[in-house]
């Protein structure tokens, strides 16, 4: 594969590495993933995901630019701009230089947490982003989230009391826990507050519009989502999107920490993400 760093927009402010498949590589796919930055973090991605991803995609010919956005990584903030008019004017500028590099592309964008909101956004506005691939993104409760829930806490509390040999310090650990709970409370309220969610209708307007574009969505969703989403298939349930499964595929890993820290999650995310653009790749063939 070839890797290059390319400084691009006005007055090079963004940076981004672009990742292309080598001359002795799989032919190169019209299609580009583009990884945006997950919360704070700079473009490698969490534990170098994105690095490791793009370079798994390059030898299945797809390229790739993993992209530092404005006032985030090695990227100059927009002066005097909102963050989401700065992450739009970003997008164009990205779609320009994928453009200019590559020729004419469809685009998938990659996003993590707040990446996940900024795909949703962008895909309802830019007509070439034809793939999302939402890690945790937002999603509404259900009717029967509540009731899932109580259940799960309730089997989980029934299975440390039939096991007497671990009840003790699991006790322990849950009288430990009472004197932290509040802050675990506030905690667990505010780690969505530090996002700029999207709305339902742009959510379903993004969904909708790949829908039209004979697109694909790949939403999974991890520990970290659980207050708020807890069974495999409830995003499409809470979504008015006609024919959601025929092109979203939805999973739900309650085991997985959100930023992937632990090796084994992170090989079993990159190999799904790997059969997902091989998918991809044959429908747009």
């Amino acid at each position: 594969m070839d890797e290059v760093a390319i400084q691009f927009g006005p007055g090079g402010r963004l940076l981004g590495i672009l990742t292309t498949p080598g001359r002795d590589g799989d032919s190169t796919k019209p299609i580009v993933f583009v990884f945006l930055n997950a919360g704070l973090l700079h473009r490698p991605g969490p534990y170098r995901l994105h690095v490791r991803l793009a370079r798994d995609l390059a030898e299945r010919g797809f390229s790739s630019l993993r992209v530092d956005l404005g006032g985030l990584g090695d990227s100059l903030a927009e002066p005097d701009m909102e963050l989401q008019q700065s992450v739009a004017r970003d997008f164009d500028e990205i779609v320009q230089l994928v453009e200019s590099e590559l020729g004419p592309v469809e685009i998938v964008l990659f996003g993590l947490c707040s990446g996940a909101d900024n795909a949703i956004r962008l895909a309802s506005e830019h007509h070439g982003v034809t793939g999302l691939v939402l890690l945790d993104p937002v999603c509404e409760k259900d009717e029967g989230f509540a009731a899932r829930a109580g259940s799960w806490r309730k089997k989980v509390v029934m299975r440390k009391a039939l096991e007497p040999a671990r009840y003790g310090p699991w006790l322990k650990r849950q009288l430990s826990a009472r004197k932290s709970s509040r802050r675990a409370d506030e905690e667990s309220m505010d780690k969505l507050s530090v996002r700029i969610l999207p709305s339902v209708e742009q959510t379903n307007d993004a969904f909708s519009a790949l829908h039209e574009r004979n697109g694909c969505v790949l939403s999974i969703f991890t520990s970290y989502a659980t207050d708020y989403y807890n069974e495999e298939g409830q995003l499409g349930r809470v979504l008015d999107v006609s024919e959601y499964s025929s092109f979203c595929e939805e999973l739900f890993w309650p085991h997985v920490l959100h930023t992937y820290p632990f090796e084994p999650d992170r090989r079993s995310l990159i190999e799904e993400i790997r059969g997902w653009a091989d998918r991809l790749g044959q429908k747009r063939l």
